[in-house]
């Protein structure tokens, strides 16, 4: 077996190994946000940019007047990351963070990119109720 071989063989490997991780990471994010789904209405948003600083991934729950009640945040640029509760948007009205407005100066932009995301899936599916039950 030629040298090239066995680098393609060992990328391979390692490409296996990665994918594996990230649906371990995956795994243990659902796992993590069930609880926020009892609390409420749920949604996750995504903030940031791939190559230049890594992906937040933002798991916010409110009540039906839309008060946020929870958070959780899913940071890193590695597969090692883990996700941690978010507190900084809990209290406030989900239509103030949609509008970007609820701006958390201790949070990283791509959080905050990810607070905004999450908020505006919620609004979104209050108002496909709404329009479904009128």
């Amino acid at each position: 077996m030629s040298n090239l071989a066995k680098i393609f063989i060992l990328i391979g490997i390692m490409w296996l190994f990665q994918l594996w991780f990230a649906y371990k990471q995956a795994k243990i994010f659902q796992e993590d946000i069930r609880g926020l789904r009892k609390q409420g209405t749920m949604a996750i948003g995504v903030g940031g940019r791939r190559y230049r600083g890594g992906r937040a991934f933002v798991a916010l729950t409110c009540d039906d007047s839309g008060i946020v009640k929870a958070g959780m945040v899913l940071k890193g640029f590695t597969i090692f990351a883990k996700s941690k509760p978010l507190s900084s948007y809990t209290g406030f009205s989900i239509e103030e963070i949609a509008s970007g407005n609820r701006i958390v100066e201790s949070e990283k932009r791509k959080v905050q990119e990810a607070a905004v995301s999450s908020a505006q899936h919620i609004l979104e599916h209050f108002e496909r109720i709404k329009a479904g039950g009128e």
